[in-house]
């Protein structure tokens, strides 16, 4: 600690020169007027840490430089506004590419697909037919798990796919449900089993692996999950496709859902046997150009669409006409809402 004695004319002359050298956080120890041959002055005894004066030290020298450095920075500024105005030049003057580029982004195209659309340089609908034969199809697996966020869907895409195979295919299907959290939703699934006489079975991820052997009987077995990440965590996922390697996946995402989204779920997935994306909510799509995003090399193919709320009746299987009038509404049709 630094002690020293102040001295001044007046009680508030001490205190300023207390404040000059120590600064505000000066610790006032004694004060005391004292005669002089000059007259009667105020001595104030004061104390500070020896830290506080090497800050104050050094803030003093930090503003002699930056005055000394005024003329740099000023420099350094001019040519930063120097800089700024170039790239505006550069923005008012857009190359053909770019403007097209940004025409593509403002009607909704995500910026991956719009570069690879300028790159390519085709027509949009020669596009999207190249990247759905690139992505190729997909095969009916018997063992299907549908993930997915809650309120995409899950369920019921379940039981509309369920009918779709056991009317087209004269298949026998199972439907399992893995979401033992809520005892209404289960009753109420159950029942819907009964009028659409699908077999039905409400297990957890233990059971499921003990009833595996009446699996041969049925054609098909598909299973609802909880939602993702909430009830049904990663590490059960890991689990359950070690103790059963021949399952595959169904991702069920709202094709309402935006793109930067929809991308960071998937890579929470990626390394599960992903076959396919079941999209649902597509009737609730105006402008589908953002949905582009299903074109993407990064994301398994599309694989059946529902498009309204009817049971089983609004499911489509996602063949190339059927991706492609849905993607070409967002250009064809923007002012009309146009039905699958």
């Amino acid at each position: 600690m630094r002690i020293k004695k102040f001295r001044g004319k007046t009680i508030l002359e001490a205190l300023n020169n207390v404040k000059k050298e120590f600064g505000e956080d000066a610790v006032i120890l004694a004060s005391e007027q004292v005669k002089t041959e000059e007259g009667t002055i105020f001595e104030i005894t004061a104390a500070i840490e020896e830290e506080e004066v090497k800050i104050r030290s050094n803030l003093k020298v930090f503003e002699s430089k930056v005055e000394e450095s005024y003329s740099d920075i000023r420099e350094y500024l001019k040519n930063e506004v120097s800089e700024i105005k170039k790239m505006l030049a550069q923005i008012l003057n857009l190359q053909p590419e770019n403007k097209e580029y940004l025409d593509l982004i403002e009607k909704g195209v995500p910026p991956f697909i719009a570069r690879e659309l300028i790159k390519a340089n085709p027509d949009l609908t020669e596009f999207i037919s190249k990247a759905i034969k690139e992505k190729g199809s997909v095969p009916h697996s018997k063992y299907q798990v549908f993930i997915g966020d809650s309120g995409t869907g899950k369920t019921t895409s379940i039981f509309k796919l369920a009918v779709w195979y056991k009317y087209k295919y004269n298949a026998k299907v199972l439907v399992i449900s893995l979401d033992n959290y809520k005892v209404g939703n289960n009753f109420q699934t159950k029942r819907l089993a009964e009028l659409l006489e699908v077999d039905f079975e409400i297990l957890d991820l233990e059971e499921l692996k003990e009833i595996e052997p009446v699996f041969a009987k049925y054609n098909y077995i598909l299973i609802d999950t909880p939602s993702l990440e909430k009830r049904l965590l990663i590490s059960d996922l890991e689990d359950l496709i070690l103790k059963m390697p021949f399952l595959r996946f169904q991702w069920v995402v709202r094709a309402t859902e935006h793109y930067e989204y929809v991308l960071k779920q998937w890579e929470k997935i990626e390394k599960f046997p992903v076959e396919g994306i079941f999209l649902t909510f597509v009737d609730k799509v105006y402008n589908s150009l953002p949905l582009l995003w299903i074109l993407d090399s990064r994301v398994p193919p599309v694989t059946f669409i529902s498009n309204g709320e009817r049971l089983p009746e609004d499911i489509l299987k996602a063949e190339e006409e059927t991706i492609k009038k849905l993607l070409l509404k967002g250009i064809l049709n923007l002012n009309q809402k146009e039905d699958l």
